[in-house]
């Protein structure tokens, strides 16, 4: 167990996270090296499992370390870079995302899909459909994408609560809607930001971001597309691991 000077006004995790912070800027956990598991980090601090997340969340959000559900934490650099970093190998790990992020609901209306929207999540132009328009923000309260989130109209009443419901917004329409999502399509695209894009996320309208398209599918069909806008790379980085089949 590891004694750390209190503060009445310093969280626990608060002062876990700058342990961790001062011991990779020492060299105490190399740089490509993974840091010890959660039950370690437990022990050492002598706290729950909840705090030492928090901790290490931090740690994620300054982009010194990666985290990966079941590999454990990877230090990435030994100095904080204010990248936020998300590794992605499942559905269960964009939960992980929305739990580390806030999202602020700006906005919900019906609109009617153009050209674009509608052949880009595989529906008719004309139709109508529930918009909800967000911003993602690190804990910090920093900008971290604009997310528009296309819903089918049947869901109008419960379109709303959503966003305020536990975990990502795809997953609490699956409940409410009693289908599984069975396929997750997702299309990565560098643009120039939109006004409404920019203005949301702070930036120069024009500047560059980088748009996901997640498209989550159930038996009966579409259930939720959502365009996620992100800060340009100074602020966000995109991880994938791809495993390679065997023959």
């Amino acid at each position: 167990m590891e004694d750390l000077k209190r503060s009445a006004k310093t969280p626990r995790y608060v002062e876990i996270f700058e342990a961790l912070r001062a011991d990779i800027g020492s060299g105490v956990f190399a740089v490509g090296t993974l840091l010890p598991s959660e039950a370690r980090l437990c022990a050492r601090f002598n706290v729950s499992r909840f705090t030492v997340r928090e901790a290490l969340r931090r740690l994620q959000t300054e982009g010194m370390v990666s985290r990966t559900q079941g590999a454990g934490s990877r230090v990435l650099r030994d100095t904080p870079s204010g990248v936020f970093v998300q590794n992605y190998r499942s559905v269960s790990d964009l939960s992980q995302y929305a739990a580390e992020t806030d999202l602020e609901v700006l906005k919900v209306e019906e609109t009617i899909l153009c050209a674009d929207v509608a052949g880009r999540i595989g529906q008719s132009e004309g139709e109508t459909w529930v918009l909800l328009r967000s911003l993602r923000r690190t804990p910090e309260a920093a900008p971290l994408a604009m997310v528009e989130s296309y819903v089918p109209l049947r869901f109008k009443a419960i379109a709303p609560g959503l966003a305020d419901s536990a975990g990502p917004i795809y997953a609490g329409l699956a409940r409410a809607a009693g289908e599984e999502i069975e396929r997750v399509d997702q299309e990565t695209q560098a643009l120039p930001a939109p006004y409404h894009v920019a203005d949301a996320l702070g930036v120069a309208e024009g500047a560059p971001v980088l748009r996901i398209l997640r498209r989550y599918a159930s038996k009966s069909g579409l259930l939720i597309a959502s365009f996620n806008w992100h800060h340009g790379g100074d602020r966000y980085i995109h991880r994938t691991r791809i495993m390679l089949e065997r023959e």
